[in-house]
């Protein structure tokens, strides 16, 4: 039976709001139960693992076979993809009957980041098979095909930190290293959901919104990485190379009214800044 929740239910370009007044900034060490782990037999997998920005409650995370990216339910020539909700502290399970995979998982209305309480929707984290933890950098692995040593050295993260099983709310973590994972945590999702929102805000589909937005990140992510530079997601140049590469993304996408996504995407600009 699923619990009760107290969320607030925010927009994207909200929640940059309420990132600037200190909201959903949560703090490391914070308990979370378990760990994870997938196990073989001859004849299926058991995937356990972690929906986190803070921890995810009621996200919809699936098992994706064929690549699409989309949850395939076998009512056509797809095999059916195993699929559950995430629990109170963002854990799943699932059993896998095929050996290549990725994971995904989705949020909409329900879901809700128990580090803040806010509703989170209209996200999609990612994470390749090996992965007990679906996160903003698991998401950036994937994406642009990065490795954890890369994302953890563009991050500017600890390097002893693995971004495939690395807990920043499992229970004696050390609190360093936790916060630095949940701050670069919270500074990707606002970043991509800020530009999401003003693509969204001119026209662009919430799905093609999000998706123009998170591979501005990992482009320019992947300039850094070449550069072996660090990404500082509050950085004007950072932010305007980020700008740049969602405006020629928008400008593929059906629907989009180009010079209302450039003043929005200014002052988007100015704000994330400002926080």
């Amino acid at each position: 039976m699923r619990k009760n929740k107290v969320a607030l239910s925010l927009s994207p370009l909200g929640l940059l709001t309420l990132a600037a007044c200190g909201g959903g900034g949560g703090s490391s060490g914070v308990a979370s139960s378990g760990s994870s782990s997938s196990s073989s037999s001859s004849s299926s997998i058991t995937v356990n693992g972690k929906v986190q920005k803070g921890p995810l409650s009621d996200a919809f995370v699936f098992l994706d076979y064929n690549g699409n990216e989309l949850y395939d339910d076998g009512s056509g020539a797809n095999a059916m993809e195993p699929s559950v909700r995430s629990d109170a502290n963002g854990d799943f399970s699932l059993t896998a009957t095929q050996e290549n995979f990725s994971i995904i998982a989705t949020t909409d209305q329900t879901t809700v980041d128990t580090s803040s309480g806010v509703v989170l929707d209209g996200v999609t984290l990612k994470a390749p098979l090996a992965s007990s933890m679906l996160t903003p950098a698991t998401t950036l692995m994937e994406e642009g095909n990065l490795t954890a040593s890369q994302v953890v050295q563009v991050l500017g993260l600890p390097d002893n930190i693995d971004p495939l099983t690395f807990d920043a709310f499992a229970d004696g973590v050390d609190t360093n290293q936790a916060l630095a994972v949940e701050k670069a945590s919270h500074q990707i999702m606002t970043v991509i959901n800020a530009f999401a929102a003003a693509a969204e805000g001119a026209g662009a589909s919430q799905a093609d919104s999000f998706e123009v937005a998170l591979d501005s990140v990992v482009q320019v992510m992947k300039l850094r990485v070449g550069s072996n530079l660090t990404i500082n997601l509050t950085d004007t140049e950072d932010l305007a190379d980020i700008k740049t590469q969602v405006t020629t993304g928008v400008a593929s996408v059906a629907n989009v009214d180009a010079i209302a996504f450039g003043a929005m995407a200014d002052d988007t600009t100015t704000a994330i800044m400002n926080v």
